[in-house]
């Protein structure tokens, strides 16, 4: 399984990626804006996908939303969780209406990521 964990913060992406190594998930790429997240995925080779990724809203360049219609587009299969302390109205509907599988409200504990984690792979607990 192949993640990408895009998010402005080091400390953010560092914690994410402890959790996704907890999952057994070793093949972690990290991107710090939505920009950077968008050419990350265009520079995979056509027979490889990320299985998982992990959005942050608030970036500068681009932020997450923006980039999330671009992401869907390049990547339609991959699996998306939004990792962001924005959880108001607006944020939220844009983030369901592209389709996202989970929305994580930072500061999240690691369970709460786990079990977004593991309802949008749907796969069971360990």
């Amino acid at each position: 399984m192949r993640a990408l964990v895009v998010d402005d913060s080091k400390v953010s992406r560092e914690f994410i990626i402890s959790h996704l190594h907890e999952m057994g998930i070793t093949m972690i790429d990290e991107a710090v804006d939505g920009f950077d997240a968008i050419n990350k995925i265009k520079k995979l080779p056509p027979d490889r996908k990320y299985d998982l990724i992990t959005l942050d809203v608030v970036m500068p360049k681009k932020d997450g939303l923006e980039a999330l219609k671009d992401i869907k587009l390049l990547s339609p299969a991959s699996k998306i969780i939004i990792c962001s302390s924005n959880n108001d109205a607006y944020t939220v509907r844009i983030a369901i209406g592209f389709g996202v599988d989970g929305f994580v409200v930072k500061p999240f504990s690691r369970q709460k990521f786990l079990d977004a984690l593991w309802r949008s792979l749907k796969i069971d607990k360990k």
